[in-house]
């Protein structure tokens, strides 16, 4: 069936619990086993469109083991409104497919919302793919903006011109009414990145976040805020127009251990699975048996470096002592398991799209050849001054960001993350 581009509509997966479950946060309204009405973010409420379909899916639930982990079916978006609150809005929906019985496919997606479009996470799109093929089977009747080919790109839609629309051949032109001004599109490109705090507290100023837009052969700085570490987790779960722009991220903590740790932790070899076993293992691990699980393997082995520890002259995540490393990599590597929202975790993921990246800024400071007199004075101020004058991508300050930077080194750091 050929897809209309003009019409083409949105792809998502959204788990939705009714407002009776013990787990549920908003008060969801269902009927007849497929929701209604979903309380939900603006953030998210701002990504969809009216009649984009959704895959409902439900979570793990000892209350309803019928549908544990199962997709309910299909529904289209109807309708959406503000909410009490200025950050949350009514998303309504219309029930486009029942199953007759909720469908396991043998996995469920790992966000509680996500966009399943093609050119993202190839594991995500299956899975909207099998439910759609699914309610095909069972009966379902898609519109033709539904069918959705990959590589096909939306285009704007030529305008309507009616006859009185039209000016007379005789008319000069001074007369006739100069077009609306159009704001121009900033199709800049942008970039962000983390520095990340894995201090027991979460205090907000521990954990940055910086935006970078590429202006010519410059970045200047766009946004620059404290998050902490939660804050952050709530960013990229639900991540505003500005940071859904970035190409990708760069986060400042290990993505992963070395391989004999990781091996330790799993009690097997490194599966085919690879990260993601990993990843799995740290979720079911409290934090108290991780760091003990840590001090053993140094105990026994030491301080083992990863390839990329080496390489960039870095400490390795097994390290405890300024930094204290072991807390970052705990909490940065069941974060971005859990809420990567719409990015690939490089180098572990092939699919294509936005990016998460593990970078490190105090190997991009020293690249940058700081003058080592200064440096004893304000690095800080040293590192500022430096990236002003890089012959390589230069940032530029605006002087709120400027006067941020100098009073915490956490927030140059962020910087620095984005440059990488």
């Amino acid at each position: 069936m050929p897809v209309e581009p003009i019409r083409r509509r949105s792809r998502y997966m959204l788990r939705v619990l009714e407002w009776n479950d013990a787990k549920a946060r908003y008060p969801n309204v269902w009927h007849a086993g497929m929701p209604l009405h979903v309380l939900a973010y603006d953030t998210v409420a701002g990504r969809l469109r009216l009649g984009d379909l959704v895959a409902v899916f439900y979570p793990t639930s000892s209350r309803h083991p019928d549908r544990s982990a199962r997709f309910v079916g299909l529904s289209r978006v109807a309708g959406l409104r503000r909410a009490h609150a200025d950050d949350l809005c009514w998303v309504d929906l219309e029930t486009a497919h029942r199953f007759k019985t909720p469908l396991d496919f043998g996995s469920a997606p790992r966000r509680v919302f996500l966009c399943c479009d093609p050119g993202w996470p190839p594991h995500d799109v299956a899975l909207f793919e099998q439910a759609f093929e699914a309610a095909l089977a069972q009966g379902f009747v898609p519109d033709p903006a539904d069918v959705v080919e990959a590589g096909v790109e939306p285009r704007a839609a030529e305008p309507e011109v009616e006859e009185d629309d039209v000016a007379p051949e005789d008319e000069p032109a001074e007369a006739r009414p100069a077009p609306p001004r159009v704001p121009a599109r900033d199709d800049a490109r942008r970039f962000a990145g983390v520095d990340y705090s894995g201090d027991m507290r979460d205090p907000r100023e521990g954990t940055w976040l910086a935006v970078v837009r590429l202006e010519g052969d410059a970045l200047r700085v766009v946004r620059l805020e404290a998050t902490g570490r939660h804050g952050l987790q709530r960013a990229l779960r639900d991540p505003d127009p500005e940071l859904m722009r970035a190409e990708a991220i760069g986060c400042d903590f290990p993505f992963g251990v070395p391989l004999a740790f990781a091996e330790s932790i799993l009690g097997e070899p490194f599966s085919e699975q690879g990260w993601w076993a990993l990843a799995r293992k740290l979720e079911r691990t409290s934090y108290p048996d991780y760091l003990v699980a840590l001090q053993e393997f140094r105990d026994a082995h030491g301080e083992v470096k990863r390839v990329t520890d080496d390489l960039a002259g870095a400490f390795s995540p097994l390290h405890r002592v300024n930094p204290d490393l072991g807390p970052m990599t705990y909490h940065g590597i069941r974060m971005i398991a859990e809420e990567r929202s719409r990015y690939a975790v490089r180098p572990f993921e092939r699919a294509q799209g936005r990016l998460l990246l593990e970078v490190y800024p105090g190997g991009s400071a020293r690249r940058l050849a700081i003058d080592a007199a200064a440096a004893r004075g304000d690095r800080g101020a040293a590192i500022v001054k430096a990236l002003g004058e890089a012959e390589t991508l230069p940032v530029r300050f605006d002087a709120a960001f400027l006067a941020r930077c100098r009073a915490r080194r956490d927030a140059l750091d962020a910087v620095l993350a984005a440059r990488c």
